[in-house]
């Protein structure tokens, strides 16, 4: 079996839970190599959890890496980074006051300017789902702010009843991304960023604009810096009933202005889901079960058409760079290389992968 080769001088960022209730309530943030141990470090106080009644929040990320630092969110919407250094300073302040808010925010690329949005949801916004009244007064802020600087306040809404909610997810190249609709709320609740229909967000307005792809053709799962992406299509069912399997599920890599740049199929797998398209957009990671094998992993695709499984404790995060992937192994953060698709080397920790910090 061959010996990975990556370079061990490539750092990353990640999101840690450190003695709380649950895997996805950070107060951590680091800056990590692949041998594990991390370059810089701070705490932060956690994200609240809007009480829903009988449905749990859907949290919007509370970190996003650019200009090679962190920015993260605290429980009072203040945005701090971190950098390699280990250097924390304040970037914006875009106010939560209570904690049944959430807050979304974006980092354009040269951490120069912020974008930020607070939703303000009733305790008892989860009625619906009992039969209950269902009018209760919902609030959004959007503001903007440049890194360092006082935020403005771009726009406040109050409303009534159903309406569709934006967050921020990002920003790349063409410029900030987000969802919209987004999904702030399921039956169990926790982390959303794979969550909504993706779209890209004026700067200057902070309002929704053009979506990255018709969901009910083909649903964005992932982009890159670029602003290129990847979508799924409808899959083939087969099998009848209860045995129903999705197979031949279509994989569009498409370019910044939505135009595919290469296709393919992921065979062999039921129910694939969470393609994650790498740096240089020529390979694509997706999860998961194999039909033949009856077991769980992950499987490598290129744009020369070759398909490997990846190790099969291995599930995918992301890239850290174009050969190399990371992920976890038994709640541990890992990585495998491009040259030894079958090894996944544990780094010993856990956490939520975030992105390559570079310099």
């Amino acid at each position: 079996m061959a010996t990975p080769k990556t370079s061990l001088t490539l750092l990353f960022a990640v999101l840690e839970a450190k003695g709380t209730a649950n895997a996805w309530t950070y107060n951590t943030v680091a800056i990590a190599g692949l041998d594990g141990y991390a370059r810089a470090k701070t705490t932060f106080s956690p994200m609240p959890v809007p009480v829903l009644g009988c449905m749990g929040a859907v949290l919007p990320p509370s970190a996003h890496v650019a200009a090679g630092k962190i920015f993260f969110a605290d429980s009072k919407g203040v945005i701090r980074s971190l950098a390699i250094d280990g250097t924390v300073a304040v970037a914006a302040t875009f106010p939560m006051t209570s904690t049944q808010q959430m807050l979304s925010f974006a980092v354009s690329p040269d951490g120069t300017k912020l974008l930020g949005t607070v939703f303000t949801v009733p305790s008892n916004a989860g009625l619906a789902c009992s039969g209950q009244p269902t009018t209760v007064t919902y609030t959004f802020d959007a503001y903007s702010a440049p890194a360092g600087g006082a935020s403005t306040l771009v726009y406040h809404h109050t409303w009534s009843g159903s309406q569709d909610v934006l967050a921020l997810t990002g920003w790349d190249a063409v410029g900030p991304i987000g969802t919209y609709p987004t999904v702030w709320a399921s039956q169990g609740g926790g982390p959303g960023s794979t969550l909504g229909v993706k779209v890209r967000i004026d700067a200057a307005t902070i309002r929704p604009g053009t979506v990255l792809s018709d969901p009910t053709k083909c649903q964005v799962w992932d982009s890159i810096t670029s602003g290129s992406f990847v979508c799924m299509g409808d899959a083939v069912m087969t099998g009848g009933g209860t045995a129903d399997q999705r197979v031949n599920q279509p994989v569009s890599i498409r370019n910044t202005d939505g135009t595919e740049a290469w296709q393919f199929t992921a065979t062999g797998l039921n129910a694939p889901f969470g393609p994650l398209l790498s740096p240089d957009g020529t390979h694509v990671m997706v999860c998961c079960n194999d039909l033949i094998l009856s077991d769980s992993h992950e499987l490598l695709v290129g744009k020369d058409g070759k398909q490997v499984n990846l190790a099969q404790s291995f599930g995918a995060s992301g890239w850290l760079d174009a050969t190399t992937m990371v992920g976890w192994v038994n709640s541990n953060m890992a990585y495998v290389a491009a040259n030894a698709p079958g090894v996944a080397v544990s780094m010993g920790f856990a956490g939520e992968y975030l992105g390559a910090i570079r310099s």
